[in-house]
Parts: structure tokens; sequence; C-alpha cells
């Protein structure tokens, strides 16, 4: 079996995903090793969709099923490389409304054939304190970092808005309206 060669940003990626245990330098790992990253990135992608997918049943099983398929090819003894990627890319276009079915079809060239959304359509909805969060967030990352620093953001929610989002929403849309429109 050959190596599998990780790239500075893939180990940057992993760590995020995995946390420390995760961290070492960039370079070859073995396919024993990219086996059990690829079981850790289906158990992380699981736990998140339990925990996060607000959707009907339908939507879910067909999600689960990908996921499942995926498990199946974490398992595997052979390469599973590319069911993974399909997997993957199964359960990114279900998340985006549904995997499309162009089976019949001699080309893709309308703009309709990109739209998901005959199913559902994915619409994020933010609380206050996550909407708080995403504007402290923001301000690690240009052009946000630009108008403040993150932790004088931090600052401001913990001394003047403790526990009240809300607060620090009007507050920062009255101090920053146009970066606030900017990200929201």
């Amino acid at each position: 079996m050959g190596l599998v060669e990780f790239s500075i940003p893939t180990e940057d990626f992993l760590l995020r995903l995995f946390g420390r245990p995760m961290l070492y330098l960039h370079g070859a790992r073995s396919q024993k090793t990219w086996k059990k990253i690829q079981k850790k990135i289906h158990y992380v992608l699981k736990k998140a969709v339990e925990n996060n997918l607000q959707s009907d049943a339908f939507h879910r099983a067909s999600i689960e099923r990908l996921l499942s398929r995926m498990e199946e090819a974490c398992n595997s003894k052979d390469n599973a490389d590319i069911q993974m990627i399909i997997s993957l890319t199964g359960i990114v276009l279900e998340l985006l409304g549904r995997v499309p079915n162009y089976s019949g079809r001699r080309a893709l060239n309308r703009k309709d054939d990109y739209y998901l959304s005959g199913l559902r359509t994915l619409r994020y909805c933010q609380t206050p304190y996550q909407k708080m969060r995403t504007i402290i967030e923001a301000a690690h990352y240009k052009p946000y970092c630009d108008y403040h620093k993150s932790d004088d953001l931090e600052e401001v929610y913990h001394t003047n808005y403790n526990g009240n989002p809300a607060g620090f929403l009007e507050w920062y849309k009255k101090e920053y309206p146009k970066v606030y429109c900017q990200i929201f």
C-alpha cells in the first residue's frame, strides 16, 4: 500500500475538525492512518447531522443512507476514496435541497438544472446570540478586521452587555451600520 500525502491546509483542516490529537507535521501518511482519519470524518459528520439537521423524515433518511454508504467505504478493506467523495458530494447536494437525477438528460445546459429546491430550500436562521458570535468571528477576517478587533468586541459584549446579545446587536447596528449590513 502506498502513502497518502497531506498538505499543510489539509493538516490544518483536520486539526480544526478533530482537535489536538491530529496535530503533526504535514507529509505522508500510511493507508491505515488514512482509513482511521476517514472513520473520524464519518463520525464527526454523522454527529453533526444528528445534532444540527432539523428537517423532514424523508430528508433525514436520504442523508442517513449517504452516511451509511460512507461508513461502508470506511470499513472496506479496499481503497474507498472514490466512494467517500461520492458520499460527501451526495450529502452536500442533499443538504442544499436534493441530489438531482439527470440520468435521462443528454446535457445540463439550462439555468434551472442547478436549482435543487424541488423538495426543500436551505435557509439559515440565526438567534441574536449566533449573530453576535458571527460578528465577533467575522472580526478575525478581512474586510471586517479593518473596522475593529474581535478582542475589543468580546470585551464590549462581556463588559457592557453580559448575557444580552440583543443589546450588543443594537449597539453594533448603531456604531457600525454599514458593517452590520455587509455581514447580514
